[in-house]
């Protein structure tokens, strides 16, 4: 069943999708970055952050849906960290997933950015950065994060009007 629906979904599109006017006059190339055996994403919420390391599959380049989740703070380079906070300031965006592979160089790389998460598979983290990178053990809510920066957001529009 799952075949045919997948089938079918090729010519007639969902309703939210026919909201969106068609994409077209570009084409999207991403350089592949070969013998990555994980990715790293860190999410940050505000002058907050916290990482995982997903695994690659066996005899696949993908890490996003493996499973394999490394949640030990000594497993990410905090360099991702450090860009992701950065790279969030520039945008300006309140909550946001970075993926980051690494070059051949051992530099990272931000592959994919991402407005929404599964939050249950972050709960085994071990704590979070701050936009110092500091490191704060412990458990912590993002979810609550996510609210605290909505309301920091209505209200300065509220106040500069």
């Amino acid at each position: 069943m799952g075949v045919l629906k997948a089938f079918y979904r090729l010519f007639v599109l969902p309703r939210f999708a026919r909201q969106y006017p068609k994409e077209a006059g570009y084409v999207y190339f991403q350089e592949f970055m070969p013998e990555n055996k994980f990715d790293i994403r860190v999410i940050v919420i505000g002058e907050k952050a916290f990482a995982i390391k997903r695994m690659v599959r066996a005899n696949d380049f993908r890490a996003s849906g493996s499973g394999n989740i490394l949640f030990d703070r000594d497993e990410i380079d905090v360099e991702c960290v450090k860009i992701a906070f950065d790279t969030n300031r520039k945008i300006g965006s309140q909550s946001v997933g970075y993926d980051f592979v690494f070059d051949i160089n051992n530099k990272p790389l931000i592959v994919e950015i991402s407005y929404g998460f599964g939050v249950a598979a972050y709960d085994p983290c071990p704590g979070y950065w701050d936009a110092d990178l500091k490191w704060h053990p412990g458990s912590f809510n993002p979810q609550e994060w996510m609210v605290e920066e909505l309301i920091k957001t209505v209200e300065s529009n509220v106040k500069n009007g």
